[in-house]
C-alpha cells in the first residue's frame, strides 16, 4: 500500500470512529431543559393503553375484569376518542364489597384528563359511561 493510501486509510478510520463524539445537532443543542414534572407526564401517558366500551355496555372494561395501576403514573388518566362523561370507580384493598365512585367527569376529545389521584400501585379501577347505547374508545394512563 502506497504511503497515500495509507494516510487516507488511518485518516478515514480516525474519522469514523470519532464521528459519533463529535456530531451534534443544533436542534438539541438549543431545546429547552425538561422539567421532572414534564419527563414524569410524558413517561406517565407514553406508558397509556386502549380502552374500549362497546355499545350497550356501560362500563369498561367489560366482563368481570378490571385495570390496574402501575408504577409509571401517580394518578388515572384517560384521553378520549370523543367527547363523554366519565365516572373512575375503583376497588379499596381490592376488595369487590369497597367499591368507590369519584364523580362524573366531562372528557373533552384528544386531551389527557386526570378523574383520581392518590392511587398506589396495583390498584384495580374501571370506568362508568354515561351514554351507554355508544361505543367509547381512547387511551387510560395509570
Amino acid at each position: 500500500m502506497s504511503g497515500r493510501r495509507k494516510l487516507f486509510a488511518t485518516v478515514a478510520a480516525a474519522a469514523l470512529l470519532s464521528a459519533p463524539l463529535i456530531v451534534s445537532s443544533p436542534a438539541s443543542a438549543a431545546s429547552p431543559p425538561r422539567s421532572a414534572a414534564n419527563v414524569a407526564a410524558a413517561s406517565c401517558t407514553g406508558g397509556a393503553w386502549k380502552y374500549d366500551k362497546p355499545a350497550g355496555w356501560g362500563y369498561a372494561p367489560t366482563g368481570s375484569g378490571y385495570y390496574v395501576t402501575t408504577n409509571r403514573c401517580a394518578d388515572i388518566q384517560v384521553k378520549p376518542d370523543n367527547d363523554t362523561q366519565i365516572q373512575l370507580c375503583y376497588l379499596k384493598n381490592h376488595d369487590p364489597s369497597q367499591e368507590t365512585c369519584k364523580g362524573w367527569v366531562t372528557v373533552t376529545t384528544g386531551r389527557w384528563t386526570v378523574l383520581g389521584t392518590g392511587f398506589n400501585d396495583g390498584a384495580y379501577f374501571y370506568f362508568k359511561f354515561t351514554n351507554t347505547n355508544a361505543h367509547k374508545t381512547g387511551l387510560v394512563a395509570a
